[in-house]
């Protein structure tokens, strides 16, 4: 039996320039992101002759089929299908978060399943390769208009420092700073679930095919990731002009997409900055899913209360630093 561990991200800065759109026209895309400490498990084991079915996948849903090109779950058949695997095989996958929940659950579910699947061939690659395979499936098979940046995220882990290139390579710089920073940056960030799932591609469509328009929008949010890290590296590290640029990127990518916000987001976020939030954004792709806000500690509990009214739960995530791993149970 294989078990593969694969970490969710957190995108504090430059998401929509790591879109092929983008980098491809504009020499790069860049990000500043983490992982974090919430997964996707996924379990993978040689499916018994005592079933009738040859394929058994249990995920949010259960099929029971013969046939790899007869699954219904997209990733899961597409990644059979690039490693030529046709066994019979039993595939299970939980999560810490649900679905659609802005945090790269998608990506980091193909890089956990690609990981889980090399180890069960046998085989063990390296996380750049997970990274560009699962892209790869993800963006250039299941067209789907997203970016590379959360197969990197979890692929990697960390935080890091993402660079896409015109040439469609990818660089990772990881922020490698004192622990005193990190702890206090995770000390900072206070995420709430809004308790909206949304499927990311439609709004992701959208901004896809405004990439030309929104050009010098996505040009300033990529020096944002950059700014951002050198803010990090200060060893004079201020959280408030941290939290002032993640703010000043949140109205930038307001702007990138109609449905990336909502009267009922701009509403928390209202809520949240008049009761001590410095910044905040909502994560992934917009329209749901969780805000994550940078804040004074004292002010946390302000922030919560104030939220309390609108159903909005309070989480802590702290910073992944492993990424994708697998396991063989024996």
């Amino acid at each position: 039996m294989i078990i593969s561990k694969t970490p969710l991200r957190i995108s504090f800065a430059g998401g929509g320039t790591d879109l092929p759109s983008f980098y491809r026209f504009n020499d790069f895309g860049a990000v500043l992101s983490t992982s974090i400490n919430s997964y996707i498990y996924v379990t993978i084991k040689k499916h018994s002759l005592f079933f009738n079915e040859r394929l058994r996948l249990n995920y949010s849903e259960t099929e029971l089929l013969d046939k790899v090109e007869d699954i219904k779950n997209p990733i899961i058949r597409e990644c059979l299908k690039f490693l030529e695997i046709d066994d019979r095989i039993y595939i299970s996958t939980i999560a810490d978060v649900a679905g659609s929940s802005g945090l790269g659950s998608s990506s980091s579910f193909c890089v956990g399943l690609l990981n889980a699947l090399y180890r069960y061939k046998g085989e063990i690659v390296s996380r750049g390769r997970l990274a560009k395979e699962a892209a790869h499936i993800e963006i250039d098979i299941l067209k789907r208009p997203i970016g590379k940046q959360d197969h990197y995220a979890a692929a990697f882990g960390g935080l890091n420092y993402i660079r896409f290139n015109s040439d469609e390579s990818v660089s990772i710089k990881p922020i490698v700073i004192k622990a005193q920073t990190v702890e206090k940056l995770c000390s900072y960030l206070l995420s709430f679930w809004t308790g909206i799932s949304r499927p990311a591609e439609s709004i992701l469509k959208e901004q896809d095919s405004k990439t030309r328009r929104n050009t010098e929008i996505l040009i300033f949010m990529r020096e944002q990731a950059e700014r951002l890290m050198k803010l990090l590296y200060d060893s004079n590290f201020s959280i408030d002009k941290f939290g002032k640029i993640i703010h000043e990127g949140w109205q930038m990518k307001r702007k990138l997409a109609s449905k990336i916000s909502n009267s009922t987001i701009d509403g928390f976020y209202s809520i949240a900055r008049k009761n001590g939030a410095i910044g905040g954004k909502i994560s992934g792709a917009g329209g749901g899913g969780f805000l994550n806000l940078i804040a004074h500690e004292a002010d946390h509990e302000k922030i919560k209360n104030a939220l309390k009214p609108a159903g909005l739960l309070p989480c802590k995530f702290s910073l992944d630093t492993a990424g994708t791993s697998a396991t063989e149970l024996v």
